[in-house]
C-alpha cells in the first residue's frame, strides 16, 4: 500500500511538471560582450538599450533588466536624458530596467570605452498581442554619433544586438529569437534557465513526496 501511494505521488507530480513546461514561458537570459577596442579611450561615446513595446500601446508586460555591466576598463559617464525616454530607469554602474510601459523605450549613457562592455540581459517572455513582439535592441556610437557598426543590420537601424519576444499571431515564433547582427563585435551566450512555474511545482512535489514518506516511515 505504502509503494502504491508513493508510485500515485510520483505519477501526480511528473504530470503537473508536464503541464508546468507546456504552459509557461522562461525568461531570455543572454550574457553580452561587445569589443569596443576601436572606440577605447573616446570619451563621449554613447550607448543605447532600448525595449520597444510590439503591441505600440505601452502594455507594460514585458522588462529587460541589464546587469552584471563591465566596461573593460573604460568608465561611465552622465545618463543622456535628452535621449531617454519612456520606462527606463538606472545606469551603467548600478543596473538598467526598461519597462515597455511606452511604445518606445530607451535609457541612453555616455561613457568612455574600454576594451569591451560586457552585460547580463534578463528579457521575460510575455505574449504581446498583435503581430509584432516586444524587442530589446542594443546601440553604440562614437563622440561623433557614428554608430559602431554600419553594415550588418539589415534593418537599417544600425543596431549591434535585437532579441524577439513573443506575439500572439500564429506567424510569431514560438520562441523568443536572438540577433546577432556582427558577430565579429558581439558575443552572446544564452544562459539556460528552468521556468518558473517549473520550479515552483517541482518544489512542490518534492515536499509532497517528502511528506508521504515521512508518514511511511511513522506509520505502523
Amino acid at each position: 500500500m505504502k509503494r502504491k501511494n508513493l508510485y500515485v505521488c510520483m505519477m501526480l507530480a511528473g504530470a503537473l511538471l508536464g503541464l508546468a513546461a507546456s504552459s509557461a514561458q522562461a525568461d531570455t537570459v543572454l550574457n553580452v560582450s561587445v569589443n569596443t577596442s576601436s572606440l577605447s579611450g573616446l570619451a563621449g561615446s554613447e550607448v543605447f538599450f532600448e525595449l520597444t513595446d510590439g503591441s505600440g500601446t505601452g502594455d507594460g508586460n514585458n522588462t529587460a533588466t541589464v546587469s552584471l555591466i563591465a566596461l573593460g576598463g573604460g568608465t561611465a559617464g552622465t545618463v543622456d536624458t535628452t535621449n531617454s525616454t519612456g520606462g527606463e530607469s538606472g545606469d551603467l554602474s548600478s543596473g538598467i530596467t526598461l519597462t515597455d510601459t511606452s511604445a518606445l523605450n530607451v535609457l541612453g549613457q555616455f561613457f568612455t570605452p574600454g576594451s569591451a562592455l560586457s552585460f547580463t540581459l534578463d528579457l521575460t517572455s510575455n505574449v504581446d498581442a498583435g503581430n509584432t513582439p516586444d524587442q530589446f535592441s542594443l546601440y553604440i556610437y562614437d563622440p561623433s554619433s557614428n554608430p559602431i557598426d554600419t553594415t550588418s543590420d539589415p534593418t537599417g537601424f544600425n543596431s549591434l544586438l535585437a532579441v524577439d519576444g513573443l506575439c500572439a499571431a500564429t506567424t510569431c515564433a514560438s520562441t523568443p529569437i536572438v540577433n546577432n547582427y556582427d558577430p565579429s563585435l558581439v558575443t552572446t551566450t544564452l544562459v539556460v534557465t528552468p521556468e518558473p512555474m517549473t520550479l515552483l511545482l517541482l518544489g512542490s512535489g518534492l515536499a509532497g513526496l517528502g511528506l508521504l514518506r515521512r508518514r511511511n516511515l511513522v506509520s505502523p
